[in-house]
């Protein structure tokens, strides 16, 4: 099961994806807006993710070319995601620390944090 793409914009999101089932893709979307609702540029700019146990271990990171892709980088949109392979490592019945940073030259944003909570995997 994939979860559905989510559209966030530019202004930090608090966004928990929860029941993310062991071993299933998960995968959403980020489209950055500016106060006016207008497209962000993402040509030439990074993003970032991170994953962590409540304890502030490291558990995952996925970056441009690796989880991350700019899908239409004009219209500020990115899509996120992570493979079944991945979330199959994470633990059952726990909740995960995740933000986005997008960088733009000098300047960093988090357009996104949240909960990731997983369930166990049922088929194999």
């Amino acid at each position: 099961m994939t979860t559905d793409a989510q559209s966030i914009s530019y202004r930090p999101a608090i966004v928990h994806q929860d029941d993310i089932v062991q071993g299933d893709t998960c995968t959403f979307r980020v489209v950055l807006t500016d106060e006016n609702d207008a497209a962000i540029d993402l040509t030439g700019t990074d993003a970032d993710m991170e994953i962590k146990r409540l304890d502030g271990t490291l558990v995952m990171a996925l970056s441009i070319g690796d989880g991350i892709t700019y899908t239409d980088p004009t219209g500020g949109e990115m899509t996120i995601t992570i493979d079944a392979a991945d979330t199959a490592s994470l633990d059952p019945e726990y909740t995960y620390l995740y933000d986005v940073q997008w960088t733009n030259g000098s300047n960093v944003r988090t357009v996104v944090a949240g909960n990731l909570r997983i369930m166990k995997q049922i088929t194999d």
